[in-house]
């Protein structure tokens, strides 16, 4: 692996990122909730803020934009065997509602699925003057910092990387997560 991640600062322009905001508003908002399948709770300590799922299926230009990004990402850094996302979240941390998600990975290491989580993508969708606090970091590593925090920046990461979003201080947080699957690890 040459880079542990990688940063494409604003990889998107202003007005995919506008597209993508109002896209996500055509789906339903829930609040968000830890654990998969069965184990999923709410657990506001742990993690706090709204989402919208998008459906990749139907956001195919969204899906094929981000995927451009992440096969260069692949081939140039991880080497795994990819497929693509089927699963897309917008997420909103605010303020208000000391808006943050603890350390977490995002695979799943029990799944009784044929497939993994494998590259998780973030992309940026507020400006970086829309909110205080809320920084992206990882465990135990050289964390992005500036590099992403301009709108439309996107970082792609081997989903089992320990990360967090810190609280959320003034204003509002947006970013549009996804998780590219392969078949499981081998």
């Amino acid at each position: 692996m040459k880079n542990v991640w990688e940063v494409w600062s604003a990889a998107l322009g202003k007005a995919e990122c506008d597209t993508i905001a109002r896209r996500a508003a055509r789906y339903p908002a829930n609040d968000a909730t830890v654990g998969f399948h069965d184990s999923q709770r709410e657990d506001h300590g742990y993690r706090s803020s709204t989402i919208r799922w998008l459906d990749a299926a139907r956001e195919t230009d969204v899906v094929g934009r981000i995927m451009h990004f992440v096969q260069q990402s692949n081939r140039n850094n991880f080497g795994v065997e990819i497929v693509a996302p089927f699963e897309i979240q917008f997420t909103e941390y605010q303020a208000s509602n000391n808006g943050h998600y603890d350390w977490h990975q995002d695979v799943w290491l029990e799944s009784p699925r044929p497939y993994a989580r494998k590259l998780s993508v973030v992309i940026q969708l507020s400006e970086p003057d829309d909110y205080s606090g809320g920084d992206f970091e990882f465990f135990g590593i050289e964390n992005p910092g500036e590099r992403f925090t301009p709108r439309g920046s996107l970082l792609v990461f081997p989903s089992f990387l320990q990360h967090r979003v810190n609280p959320v201080l003034s204003g509002t947080r947006r970013s549009l997560v996804t998780w590219v699957e392969g078949p499981n690890w081998r």
